[in-house]
């Protein structure tokens, strides 16, 4: 995680760069495994807790009595929302219509989602309406079964989340240090995160880099807030959108919030303890379901990864050799060549890939561009690569590659 002399969430964000809460992590699962997925299951494929393949008619029977059903996503992930579209077509054959609940809408945008379910515009005017790539910066492309689903069926949309700006000041101050304005659509109080998830996100939160006890001390609480106050709001806001329709709501949003019940559900059951709950998580396909994560599964096996900046990068002697470099990536468009050596960043010297990851962030702290130093033809040069700010597109975590190869942060 960034590091900063007065600890704010602007380095809460730096650390979701590379670990989003609401992105369920699958750093498990590596190519070879994704490869090896049972043969029997398409992907979009539907199954019960024990791994026994669903029709979407039958998921439907079991989705009739509840609520909320929950459907969780990896935020890049185009066949998690074509399952998630897939559910919403079913529940609506079964005579269960819901409404939508989008985490990736937060709540001050819900009057844009009030004109397209008025029909004043079509799927293809949302993302500059939403201002999609600033507020929330995964493709809308791949979102766009999602909302084509809802179009066609005539579901409306309701904004689940907190503003991001909004998080952030209650991550440093608390609810008591927002204005009446910024208050506005939230809860009185935020429920706070579970002792068996604050295990997991303990997990998360240590693999990043820190400075000193104090500041670590500090983002950690901040951390806690803001991701009890995601869950807290979007469990609030679901529970007034089904009073508003007197329908089931169906919410779309990270596997973080989803799985296990531990995120959204768990303050479902505050809000509305008599509304039933349905937990429908991603499999990708490595070992078996686990029925602890979710009562039902997608199975969607996690496609190949690309690099963030678009290099592949090699620890060496003196720095980081760049062995490849994506055509079209920020890195390419920056002028980063195959065989260069990345010495320094943001002027510290590179000696492992977790000293560049660190960079990264001091860099989105700074004004958001990543300064190399790099070793060329004998001389050096300096480069720039502007990175996107993990507030306007939050990112998956890096993933480490076979023979030294590792995903650099920031695209």
């Amino acid at each position: 995680m960034g590091l900063a002399r007065n600890l704010t969430l602007a380095a809460l964000w730096a650390a979701m760069l590379f670990s989003p809460m609401g992105c369920k992590r699958y750093s498990d699962l590596s190519p070879e495994k994704a490869a090896a997925a049972p043969a029997a299951f398409e992907p979009g494929q539907f199954l019960d807790a024990q791994g026994a393949p669903l029709t979407p008619e039958e998921l439907a029977e079991k989705a009739a009595g509840a609520a909320y059903v929950l459907v969780g996503e990896s935020h890049p992930y185009p066949c998690d929302h074509l399952a998630q579209a897939r559910v919403l077509e079913a529940m609506s054959r079964a005579g269960a219509p819901p409404v939508v609940g989008l985490e990736m809408v937060s709540l001050d945008r819900q009057g844009v989602l009030d004109r397209f379910n008025a029909g004043e515009f079509g799927v293809d005017d949302l993302p500059a309406a939403l201002d999609w790539d600033k507020t929330w910066g995964h493709p809308f492309e791949a979102y766009r079964p999602v909302f084509e689903a809802a179009r066609n069926l005539g579901l409306p949309l309701y904004a689940l989340n907190a503003p991001r700006e909004v998080a952030r000041k209650t991550g440093k101050l608390g609810l008591k240090g927002l204005s009446a304005e910024e208050r506005q659509g939230l809860p009185e109080k935020i429920i706070p995160v579970s002792g068996a998830q604050r295990a997991e996100l303990r997990e998360i939160f240590d693999s990043h880099p820190f400075g000193k006890p104090k500041e670590a001390k500090a983002a950690w609480k901040s951390f806690l807030t803001v991701q009890a106050l995601w869950d807290t709001t979007m469990a609030y806001r679901a529970v007034q959108a089904r009073r508003i329709w007197d329908r089931p709501v169906a919410i779309l949003a990270g596997g973080g919030h989803v799985e296990r019940g531990w995120g959204i559900a768990s303050r479902l059951a505050a809000y509305d303890p008599k509304g039933a709950r349905l937990l429908i998580m991603p499999w990708r396909g490595n070992g078996q379901p686990d029925p602890a994560e979710a009562g039902f599964f997608a199975f969607c096996p996690e496609p190949p990864r690309r690099p963030r900046i678009g290099v592949a990068l090699e620890t060496v002697e003196g720095g980081l050799s760049v062995t490849a470099v994506d055509q079209g990536s920020k890195a390419d468009a920056a002028g980063v060549r195959p065989g260069d050596l990345l010495v320094k960043a943001q002027g510290e010297q590179l000696r492992t890939v977790k000293d560049l990851h660190a960079a990264a962030l001091r860099a989105l702290e700074q004004g958001g561009t990543l300064v190399l130093e790099i070793g060329r033809d004998g001389g050096s040069v300096e480069i720039d690569i502007p990175l996107v700010q993990p507030q306007d597109q939050p990112q998956d975590q890096p993933q480490v590659q076979p023979k030294g190869r590792v995903d650099a942060p920031g695209s």
